[in-house]
């Protein structure tokens, strides 16, 4: 399957990049090149993750990157059979409340568990 990012999860990946390099440059460039190790895995194994939660259709999945025992990042992606592509639409920390995001932003809302 071809594996798209999506411009949020770009931005994402940045603004994680940036606030790693606040306390490391090692530790920026260490843990975006394990994310984007994790988003190259989805391209021959594409079931790898779980289900999302939240969210209601199954085609919303998951993996998780763990940065540290305590800390690690969602990379949550939708496959869809009919392009025969994935869409890397969100990658965030796992301490933040993905549900508040999207009742925020209103972002899938048919596909929602709320």
């Amino acid at each position: 399957m071809k594996v798209l990012v999506e411009d949020l999860a770009k931005q994402q990946l940045i603004d994680i990049y940036y606030y790693n390099y606040q306390y490391s440059l090692r530790n920026a460039i260490e843990t975006n090149r394990n994310i984007m190790l994790h988003i190259d895995y989805l391209e021959d194994s594409p079931y790898i993750g779980r289900y999302i939660p939240e969210m209601s259709d199954k085609s919303f999945r998951e993996i998780i990157y763990r940065k540290t025992r305590h800390s690690g990042y969602r990379i949550m992606y939708y496959i869809s059979e009919k392009s025969n592509t994935i869409y890397v639409f969100n990658i965030m920390n796992s301490k933040r409340e993905f549900i508040r995001i999207l009742k925020q932003n209103n972002y899938f809302r048919d596909y929602c568990i709320f």
